[in-house]
């Protein structure tokens, strides 16, 4: 059986070098500034009664070509229908 010994040297310098955390402070502000920048929340829907109206006239469209969709989207516009009520 071998045995290793690990000689560690002690860090050399200051713990926190002088300013650092303001650096590190300023960093995450700018970055946290430009990762907003680059999100969106999405446009809300302005009327949700046109929206379903739209799902239904999209489920129409695929009526002939795949009748299957064309029925999922059809009921899930009554579910929301159901859940929401017409407003």
């Amino acid at each position: 059986m071998t045995t290793i010994h690990l000689q560690v040297a002690p860090r050399v310098g200051p713990a926190d070098p002088r300013g650092s955390r303001l650096a590190a402070a300023m960093f995450l502000a700018v970055w946290r500034g430009v990762a907003a920048l680059g999100r969106s929340a999405g446009p809300r829907p302005a009327n949700p009664e046109q929206d379903v109206l739209q799902v239904r006239e999209l489920a129409w469209s695929y009526r002939q070509s795949d009748p299957g969709f064309a029925a999922d989207l059809s009921a899930a516009a009554d579910r929301h229908e159901r859940l929401h009520g017409r407003s």
